[in-house]
C-alpha cells in the first residue's frame, strides 16, 4: 500500500471517529441536563403534604442541580405570580440545556459522509485501489451511522427528561395550581387549552 492511500484511509478513519464523537457528547449532555431520576423524586414527593414538598425537594436534590434551584428560588418568593415566574423562568432555562448541540449529530452525519465522498474521489485520482476506496466510503459510512444514532439517542434522552422534569414539576409546584388564575405554569401536563393527555414539554408558559 502506498504512502498516499494509507494517508487518506487513515484521514478517513479519523474524520468519521471524529464525528461520531463529537454526535454522542449531545446524549451525554442531555443526561446530565437531566439529571438524576427525578421520576421517582415525584413519586417519593407525592407521598408527603404539599406544603412539605418544595423544602423536601431542596433537601434531597443534589447541590447545583436544576431541580434544588427550582425548589429554592420558588421558596424563596411569597406571592404566587411571582413562584409562577421564578418557576417559568427555571423551565425556560432547561429546555435551553436539553436543546443544547441538537444539530451536532446531523451536522456530524452529513460532514462524514462528504468527507468520505471527498477522500473516495482523492483515492481514485491518487489510484490508491479499490481496497483503499472501500475502506474509506465503509468508514465514512460508519461515521454517519454512528452520528445518526447519536441523534436519535439525544432525541429520546431530551424526550424522557421533559417527561420527567414534568412530572417534577407538577408534583412540587401542585400548591400554586390554584393560587393565581392570571398566571399557569407550563409544566406541559394540560395546561389551558391543552388535554392531559397531550405530548409533555419543559417549557415556558406565555403570561
Amino acid at each position: 500500500m502506498s504512502a498516499a492511500a494509507v494517508l487518506l484511509s487513515a484521514l478517513s478513519i479519523a474524520s468519521s471517529a471524529a464525528c461520531a464523537a463529537i454526535s454522542w457528547k449531545h446524549p451525554a449532555q442531555v443526561a446530565r441536563a437531566a439529571g438524576g431520576d427525578l421520576m421517582s423524586l415525584a413519586r417519593s414527593l407525592r407521598a408527603l403534604p404539599r406544603e412539605a414538598r418544595l423544602a423536601e425537594l431542596a433537601r434531597r436534590s443534589p447541590p447545583e442541580s436544576w431541580e434544588r434551584r427550582l425548589a429554592i428560588e420558588v421558596m424563596a418568593v411569597a406571592d404566587p405570580r411571582a413562584k409562577i415566574a421564578a418557576a417559568n423562568e427555571l423551565l425556560a432555562e432547561i429546555e435551553q440545556r436539553l436543546d443544547a448541540g441538537a444539530g451536532w449529530p446531523r451536522a456530524a452525519a452529513r460532514l462524514s459522509a462528504l468527507a468520505a465522498l471527498f477522500l473516495a474521489t482523492l483515492s481514485y485520482l491518487a489510484q490508491a485501489g479499490p481496497s483503499v476506496i472501500a475502506l474509506v466510503l465503509g468508514a465514512g459510512g460508519a461515521g454517519a451511522i454512528a452520528s445518526a444514532a447519536a441523534g436519535r439517542a439525544g432525541r429520546a434522552a431530551a424526550a424522557r427528561g421533559r417527561e420527567a422534569i414534568d412530572g417534577l414539576v407538577r408534583v412540587a409546584l401542585e400548591p400554586l395550581d390554584n393560587a393565581d388564575s392570571a398566571g399557569n405554569i407550563d409544566d406541559g401536563v394540560g395546561g389551558p387549552g391543552r388535554p392531559s393527555g397531550s405530548p409533555r414539554r419543559a417549557r415556558r408558559a406565555p403570561r
